[in-house]
């Protein structure tokens, strides 16, 4: 059989893993270290053949047939999963402990790759002999059960303890993806994410040959109410419950929200912006026992009808808003290409 070995490099690469294993482990009763003496004692000429493996070697495949069954008799192993030159490692066996059982016990091909990490003996079973043996010494079996048992549990136990690692990961993921897209101070959508969803929504616009909607809003006298009380006072609770469900909020700026809604018509908009206008005019907080009301200035511009592209309705939105502003706030205005310059 043509003997397949890593290079030292890769070698190298394990045995420092397992350095480290090493100092971090627990050592566990191994029922197969009783066992040895009981199997040298019970040997006969077909029971069992030694195999000899030089330090890389590789003793079993992932996906080779599962047909053999070994006890390590002297020397460490490393057990991996994946490609050679960047395996996933699932731990390490060594002296008394089993290679292959799985495999042989529920007639599959291998599902890793064993190699040698240094000199390594081992006595290998056919799958005939390893039942042979099993019948002709009771206690073998019952130790290898309970042995096979406990690793089921540990792996149970690394799996539950790997599902924990990925949710938290996922968790960590989604907050990361929700501090890139949203403003922290108010929990709405921040610019940048406006500026990855509003050419796309125009696109979609123009492809379904429908309109779109863009209202800039501005808190009125900002500066006084956050002076006074605060940001999250001034604005975090008001501006969510002012929009209907299918509009895209963002806080452009410090106090400027742009407001994008999908299909909406000229008069969707104007009644939108008007009822949004009123809601947040009728909203109060209470803040150190003081109740905090305010206003808000809303321009509209609408694709296609105020602009051919994104750049321009958006101007026009904000056009609108400052008109809005110049006329007393408080009130919505749609653009309508006659402000003054």
């Amino acid at each position: 059989m043509k003997v397949e070995k890593i290079s030292p490099t890769e070698l190298h690469r394990l045995l420092s893993v397992y350095d480290v294993y090493k100092q971090e482990r627990v050592e566990d009763k191994n029922p197969f270290l009783s066992l040895l003496t009981t199997i040298e004692q019970a040997q006969t000429g077909h029971t069992f053949m030694e195999r000899i493996c030089q330090p890389g070697e590789v003793i079993i495949r992932e996906n080779m047939p599962g047909d053999i069954f070994y006890i390590i008799r002297s020397g460490q192993t490393v057990v991996i999963k994946g490609d050679l030159k960047n395996p996933a490692i699932l731990g390490f066996r060594s002296t008394g402990e089993a290679i292959g059982e799985m495999a042989l016990l529920e007639n599959l091909p291998r599902s890793a790759t064993v190699i040698a990490l240094d000199v390594v003996t081992l006595w290998s079973f056919s799958r005939e002999a390893f039942y042979q043996f099993m019948r002709e010494n009771p206690l073998f079996s019952i130790n290898l059960m309970n042995m096979l048992s406990s690793r089921i549990r540990k792996s149970d136990e690394e799996r539950m303890r790997g599902y924990a690692r990925e949710k938290e990961q996922v968790v960590a993921l989604e907050t990361l993806s929700r501090q890139a897209t949203h403003d922290p101070l108010t929990g709405l959508f921040n610019r940048r994410y406006l500026d990855q969803i509003l050419y796309g929504e125009v696109a979609h616009a123009r492809q379904s040959d429908s309109l779109l909607g863009i209202v800039m809003a501005d808190v009125d006298h900002f500066k006084h109410i956050n002076d006074r009380y605060g940001h999250k006072a001034a604005v975090g609770d008001l501006m969510k419950g002012c929009v209907r469900s299918a509009d895209i909020v963002c806080r452009y700026g410090g106090e400027e929200f742009v407001i994008v809604m999908p299909g909406a018509s000229e008069t969707t908009v104007i009644r939108c912006a008007e009822e949004i206008r009123a809601n947040f005019e009728g909203l109060f907080v209470v803040f150190e026992d003081q109740k905090i009301q305010a206003t808000i200035s809303l321009g509209a511009a609408i694709y296609p009808l105020h602009g051919a592209n994104v750049d321009e309705v958006f101007v026009n939105a904000d056009r609108a808003m400052y008109e809005a502003k110049h006329g007393g706030r408080n009130r919505v205005v749609i653009y309508s290409g006659k402000f003054l310059q």
